[in-house]
């Protein structure tokens, strides 16, 4: 395990803005990943089959010759489908953690976890051994959204975890993209309130390839 301090170079920048940052931050896996731009991806654990084809269309190969690292937070649903995609593609990786860096793992997702380790890079607030509470689920969430400067929400109900994670990245001044859905499915109110609000539409296989241009000197200087 590494501990990354605030003050050591490797401490993400756009992390060190946010209110609250982490004093410190403990890693499993490849710590170069922290100074690469990075995109995060979050939705709904009851992700439906819409969701995973969208995950598999807005994520392309190409992202693996770049140094672009998709974030997600290894929960069941949008996030576990987010890391398999990535893992499966090349894709560089990186998951963010509530609690302890080996406390709140779905069983589901612990293959994941342990190939994450090897092959992308698991973060957390908390080392291993403390005990995980309810309040480091929005904790977590800031982290996700503190992280990078955009954030892609896939689908989420109006009480969605999800939902609060893009609301911390508005918060910030974060770019935020939202994947409209049905009006009759539970699985997309909250993103579509989000887009009744102003938020960015993900339009279609190309959003990445829309996030990146519009960041692309921001890119070359890595």
């Amino acid at each position: 395990m590494v501990e990354i301090m605030r003050n050591d170079f490797r401490y993400p920048a756009l992390l060190k803005e946010i209110d609250r940052a982490p004093s410190r931050l403990y890693c499993y896996g490849d710590v170069s990943f922290l100074s690469m731009k990075s995109i995060t991806i979050v939705g709904t654990r009851k992700i439906t089959d819409y969701g995973i084809k969208v995950i598999n269309l807005i994520l392309p190969s190409f992202l693996s010759k770049l140094d672009v690292v998709i974030v997600s937070g290894l929960a069941l649903g949008v996030d576990a489908e987010v890391h398999r995609v990535c893992l499966r593609r090349g894709i560089k990786t990186l998951a963010i953690v509530p609690g302890g860096i080996c406390t709140a793992i779905p069983k589901a997702n612990m293959g994941m976890y342990n190939l994450l380790r090897k092959k992308g890079l698991i973060l957390a607030e908390f080392p291993e051994g403390v005990k995980l509470h309810k309040g480091m689920y929005s904790m977590r969430n800031r982290l996700l959204a503190g992280i990078s400067d955009t954030t892609i929400l896939i689908e989420a109900g109006l009480n969605s975890g999800s939902l609060h994670t893009a609301r911390y990245a508005l918060e910030y001044g974060r770019d935020i993209y939202v994947v409209p859905g049905r009006i009759d499915s539970v699985s997309s109110q909250g993103c579509n309130m989000l887009l009744a609000e102003g938020a960015e539409v993900v339009r279609g296989v190309n959003t990445m390839k829309e996030i990146l241009s519009i960041r692309e000197e921001q890119l070359l200087l890595k």
